[in-house]
């Protein structure tokens, strides 16, 4: 039973649900298959699941629970995080203290090793990204943009978010997993001082 609309997305949204037979409550995305296919994402929808269900035990992003699809749509079903998102409790407080910004860059840390490690880069960190606190701790639970890239190899596709993105990513040469890096840098920035971090002058590369 859905109760309600908790985000929206690219490609549809994500829903508080409730098992009727027990009542627990869980988080699901619903993907519309006609937008992916539109947008020429099916091999994009089909990493997200399989990379969330490979690292969904890790203790900082959510777990996953059920993928299932239909004619019209694909469903993730996931752990249901009840408590504040990260950006949401960012505007508010306009910026961070050193040390809960400390811990939050070292649990994202934790994951983005944890990631590369499982040849994944993430592509999409940033204040906005689905990142909620509960008891305390960060849980990443969006991979709408993160791809299979074994250790040493390189990708090109441009993605994530402008302010957030390794001056790489933009150049015409592909870039790795360091840009993962590059993006907790500039978060940890943005959550301590309250502003994304802003460059007076082009970042070249050789």
């Amino acid at each position: 039973q859905v109760q309600e609309v908790i985000a929206k997305g690219a490609f549809g949204n994500v829903l508080r649900v409730v098992r009727a037979k027990d009542g627990l409550i869980y988080a699901m995305k619903v993907m519309k298959k006609n937008r992916v296919m539109l947008e020429g994402a099916v091999q994009q929808c089909k990493d997200e699941a399989d990379i969330q269900n490979c690292v969904g035990h890790h203790p900082f992003i959510v777990k996953p629970f059920w993928f299932f699809q239909n004619d019209a749509d694909v469903h993730i079903v996931m752990e249901y995080v009840p408590r504040g998102e990260l950006f949401a409790l960012w505007k508010r407080h306009e910026k961070f203290p050193e040390q809960l910004v400390c811990v939050y860059l070292a649990e994202l840390a934790m994951v983005l090793d944890y990631l590369h490690k499982c040849d994944i880069i993430y592509r999409d960190l940033k204040a906005s990204s689905r990142c909620f606190i509960f008891e305390g701790h960060l849980q990443v639970i969006d991979f709408g943009l993160a791809k299979w890239l074994k250790k040493g190899l390189r990708t090109k596709t441009i993605c994530g978010t402008l302010q957030y993105i390794a001056p790489e990513v933009l150049s015409p040469k592909p870039y790795g997993h360091a840009a993962d890096w590059w993006s907790l840098g500039i978060l940890g920035y943005t959550l301590l001082v309250g502003n994304v971090a802003a460059f007076s002058s082009p970042i070249l590369f050789p």
